[in-house]
């Protein structure tokens, strides 16, 4: 093809509209979703669950196999959604998101959560709390805890990140949240003496009972520890009898007015998800949220300095790579590259897997340490096995394009797989180009295409253009000039530097008509995006090519780059790719080459390219 673009570099592939990118510089009614305990309806009257506004990680070990199976359904039929209110979380079964989840292994970690306080409860039980506290009474806090064993082998994740009301489909008045992951593996929960210092064996050995003989007692069992223990945290798959929903990763549905910034190629420091985990006024200790004042440390909140130096003190890793982030980005403290890098170290050897994941590029691309690909892959590979889903596809792409590792594309695909179904959208993207190109793995254009879509579903607006190219061709899936038209125009909503696609759409009628006025508005939206970040993609050179060379107005290019995509699209424009001899004729002519250029072009239009007719017949060509 290779229209489609990998979003990494140009350095050994020819990816077109895929783009060639710049070599890095850096690297009704709402279902009940929780059970009802028949003495809950007497708590409600006067008691309300914590609130989780924006995002949030609440535990659904309180429900009972039947909404847990609802809630399995609709993760296999859609992104799940659910209303969260103070009365509680819901399943909005009717309700969904066009989208998938993938599963990510870890490995193997567990963990007894104990919740001493009605407060606790609420706090991390929103689904059936107000039901359990109804059945413990006047106990938790006094004689009784509820302790939680859990196991976790793996995660379920969608490559949504962001979604709007816009994006829901179905019955779904009350929806206030999607669910974007949940963690996976098996747990059992009961109440026990609040002094006792049980193990996960001992509250598996106890959850087994179906019910506890005292009233004060409970008892909830999901999946078997044993099945647990063999898991792999490179498998595909969660093993049988350890699969069970433990904790949901919830986020906001927002307005759905925003767009994304065009940015430099290169990876860059993320921040713990951790640190957004609980209701207002708790904080994130111990896999529970809970008042600060009952936790010897605890996760802070990303941006407060202070209590990030406090808590990074007491030993929390989890704040040592916040304030690592904070001084990596500069914010509400001065930026010190050296500074961040000595936290992110000792976030990493604590365990903590987004500090090794932010050690790593802190390594790949010098910041506050030497440059150390090779160190930094074997941390992303660290990372990766914890289930840091972008952290494996940073060292896929070391991977693919030989980046401080020997080439090696089929762990470059198997890696890709990893992120992609760990949620890492633009790494879906990459294997999607690897899949239409058949590297590393079999050529196959539908699986390309499907992962094309998981990438545009989360916003990847390259695998937008990619998904839109396909579609416009009919490979790997039905042709279809309307639907690709839209996907198109996606692309450029999501981000200003993929609106070429949108303005060639406008050029070759493919929207419905030919509008040349158009074109060069979205062209000149895609070329401004690359002067304010830099040519990072063949796109954005394809952009500023047609502004120059078909509009009159030139353009600063970057002529290193755009003599390795010549070289690249003759390769595949002889090979066959029509969209590519398209692409080979704009950077002729943007060279000077005329001549060329027009019997490119002419090539490209008689093998079926529909925008290479279009250029052949352009007057600034003939």
């Amino acid at each position: 093809m290779d229209l489609l673009r990998s979003a990494s570099r140009v350095c050994a592939f020819a990816l077109a509209p895929l783009l060639l990118t710049a070599c890095p510089k850096k690297m009704v009614v709402a279902d009940k979703v929780a059970p009802e305990n028949p003495k809950a309806a007497d708590v409600r009257g006067s008691e309300s669950v914590y609130v989780i506004e924006a995002k949030g990680q609440p535990l659904i070990v309180d429900w009972q196999p039947e909404a847990r199976g609802d809630l399995e359904v609709a993760m296999k039929e859609g992104v799940a959604v659910v209303g969260f209110s103070e009365k509680g979380l819901r399943l909005l079964k009717d309700c969904h998101i066009d989208g998938e989840y993938g599963f990510i292994g870890v490995n193997t970690k567990e963990q007894v959560v104990r919740l001493l306080t009605a407060e606790e409860v609420k706090a991390n039980l929103p689904g059936a709390g107000l039901g359990i506290l109804a059945k413990i009474g006047g106990e938790l806090g006094q004689s009784q805890a509820l302790e939680i064993a859990i196991v976790m082998v793996g995660k379920k994740k969608t490559t949504w990140a962001t979604a709007s009301k816009k994006d829901l489909k179905g019955q779904c008045a009350g929806a206030t949240h999607f669910v974007r992951g949940a963690t996976i593996g098996a747990f059992a929960m009961r109440s026990a003496a609040k002094g006792r210092a049980s193990t996960v064996a001992e509250i598996f050995g106890a959850g087994a009972s179906a019910a506890a003989s005292k009233s004060s007692d409970l008892a909830n069992k999901d999946g078997l520890i044993d099945a647990c223990r063999k898991a792999m945290p490179d498998s595909n798959t969660p093993p049988q009898q350890c699969g069970s929903l433990i904790r949901l990763e919830l986020v906001a549905l927002d307005d759905g007015d925003t767009q994304q910034k065009p940015k430099a190629d290169g990876p860059t420091v993320v921040k713990n998800e951790e640190s957004e985990a609980c209701p207002p006024g708790f904080v994130f200790s111990g896999g529970k949220c809970t008042k600060p004042e009952m936790a010897e440390s605890h996760v802070c909140k990303f941006g407060d300095v202070q209590d990030c130096s406090v808590q990074c003190d007491k030993g929390n890793t989890g704040s040592c790579d916040a304030l690592g982030v904070m001084f990596a980005q500069g914010k509400n403290v001065s930026a010190n590259a050296v500074e961040a890098a000595k936290l992110f170290v000792k976030a990493c050897k604590g365990g903590e897997s987004n500090g090794c994941y932010n050690l790593a590029i802190a390594l790949y691309n010098g910041s506050g340490l030497p440059v150390a690909k090779d160190k930094a892959h074997v941390l992303a590979r660290k990372a990766c096995l914890d289930g840091h889903a972008q952290a494996c596809g940073m060292a896929a792409r070391q991977y693919h394009f030989g980046d401080g590792v020997p080439e090696d594309l089929t762990n470059a695909a198997k890696l890709y797989l990893q992120a992609c179904k760990g949620g890492d959208k633009s790494s879906c993207s990459e294997l999607g180009v690897m899949a239409h190109a058949g590297q590393g793995m079999k050529q196959d254009d539908r699986i390309a295409a499907g992962l094309f879509k998981m990438a545009c579903d989360g916003g990847a607006s390259i695998g937008c253009s990619n998904l839109g190219y396909l579609v416009e061709v009919g490979k790997g899936v039905k042709q279809d000039a309307r639907l690709a038209a839209a996907i198109y125009e996606k692309a450029c909503r999501e981000n200003t530097a993929e609106c070429l696609w949108w303005g060639v759409a406008h050029q070759t009628g493919l929207v419905g008509k030919v509008d040349m006025k158009r074109a060069a508005t979205e062209w000149r939206r895609t070329c401004d995006a690359s002067k304010a970040a830099g040519a990072t993609s063949s796109g954005q050179l394809i952009a500023c090519g047609l502004v120059t060379t078909l509009l009159g107005d030139k353009q600063p290019m970057d002529m290193n780059f755009l003599q390795q995509a010549v070289k690249v699209w003759q390769a595949s424009c002889q090979s066959g790719d029509m969209r590519d001899c398209a692409q080979l004729g704009v950077a002729v002519l943007a060279l000077g080459n005329k001549p060329l250029a027009k019997k490119t072009f002419e090539v490209s239009c008689k093998g079926g390219d529909v925008w290479g007719c279009a250029m052949a017949k352009h007057p600034k060509v003939r």
